[in-house]
């Protein structure tokens, strides 16, 4: 006798069990205390970028919370600059809620009664901390990156370079030059031949311009010296003249 297999009926297919989904893969907790200083270390980079991304300083912040009359809604540029240097240990839940209210503020334009024109032209310029999935992170995801269980945002994993005026780009080419004769006025070296030594290593791409704005016909725009931005507060020129200087004594000695 053969047996006919019934179908299954509406009812006893909805109580079948669903292909079960792949869980993703999550860092033990041993990897995850290894990792710890790492972690710290990308979070910290990561708001040192969007910082300087939407062109504040540390004290951008402060000076806002200020404003409005709420000291409290930040934390303060010294915790702040120490978060940044991944040297903060471990952060207090506030931390994680003021960065979230800071970030909040930002989507929504919730400046408060800002009366500073340049300081509001800074915050109406801000993008919020976020990825594709979470456009604005909250403190969850704050707290899931400074563990280590979420990557920092792509669009903040390189730093720019720090924001300046043309004032400061001004002081900054006039110390390069006072460097620059100071050096050869202990070395007791001919300006022509020092200066020629000079700028070779800089190149010929940038030789032209270095040489003018050392010799004070011209000096560098933000623009310029953010394309010879290198890291922290270090420029190519700085580089370029350290280098000159480190090669002096043996330089001098076969001169004498």
């Amino acid at each position: 006798m053969t047996v006919t297999p019934v179908p299954p009926s509406a009812s006893s297919t909805a109580l079948q069990r669903p292909e079960p989904h792949p869980i993703p893969a999550i860092p033990g907790y041993d990897a995850l205390v290894s990792q710890r200083e790492a972690s710290r270390l990308a979070f910290g980079k990561m708001l040192l970028n969007w910082r300087r991304r939407n062109g504040w300083t540390q004290y951008t912040a402060c000076h806002w919370a200020e404003a409005i009359g709420d000291p409290k809604l930040v934390i303060s540029y010294g915790n702040l600059s120490v978060i940044e240097q991944g040297k903060a240990g471990e952060l207090r839940q506030r931390a994680f809620w003021q960065l979230w209210e800071l970030n909040r503020r930002i989507a929504s334009g919730d400046w408060g009664p800002v009366g500073d024109v340049e300081l509001r032209d800074k915050l109406e310029d801000a993008i919020p901390l976020g990825d594709d999935d979470a456009p604005v992170w909250g403190p969850l995801e704050l707290w899931a990156c400074y563990c280590g269980l979420r990557p920092v945002p792509p669009a903040f994993a390189a730093t720019p370079a720090p924001a300046m005026s043309e004032r400061q780009a001004a002081t900054l080419c006039g110390r390069w030059r006072r460097q620059l004769q100071a050096v050869i006025k202990e070395h007791r070296l001919d300006p022509a031949a020092a200066v020629e030594t000079l700028m070779d290593l800089a190149g010929e791409e940038h030789r032209g311009d270095f040489y003018a704005v050392l010799t004070g016909f011209r000096r560098y725009s933000p623009a310029e010296l953010a394309a010879l931005w290198v890291s922290g507060d270090h420029y190519r020129p700085e580089q370029w003249l350290e280098q000159w200087q480190r090669s002096l004594p043996a330089a001098a000695a076969a001169a004498a």
